[in-house]
């Protein structure tokens, strides 16, 4: 009879063997499964900032080429304030910048500035 109690023994100690065993791997494939979804996460991660970098920059591209136009626009502007007769100080101060920013917006060496008009009271209270 004692070996019937040792094989019952080791049969019980073999089926909890198995049960941890089958438990261990369950937590295992549940553990690798969910490493899995990790990785596909963070991959998605950068692809969705690569493909917002990428945006980034056409729209900074794009905003260049707006602002562009817009300036020279200004500087344009700024000519013809001042082809119209207004120094660079009195263009400065209409529009509220710095003189030498008059300067570096708008150089001009094709159009001279008329000098010695005697009138150089803003547009609106000039006596023509």
């Amino acid at each position: 009879m004692a070996e019937v109690r040792k094989s019952a023994k080791l049969t019980a100690a073999r089926q909890l063997a198995r049960t941890n065993a089958a438990q261990f791997r369950e937590r295992e494939d549940k553990l690798e499964s969910l490493a899995v979804d990790y990785f596909t996460y963070v991959d998605q991660v950068e692809e969705v900032n690569a493909l917002a970098e990428k945006e980034i920059v056409r729209v900074r591209a794009q905003a260049e080429r707006n602002t562009a136009d817009r300036r020279a626009s200004a500087a344009a502007t700024i000519v013809e304030m001042q082809s119209a007769g207004a120094s660079r100080v009195e263009v400065a101060g209409r529009l509220g910048i710095a003189a030498r920013d008059i300067k570096r917006a708008a150089p001009i060496s094709a159009v001279p500035a008329k000098a010695g008009t005697g009138n150089s009271a803003p547009v609106e209270h000039r006596i023509e």
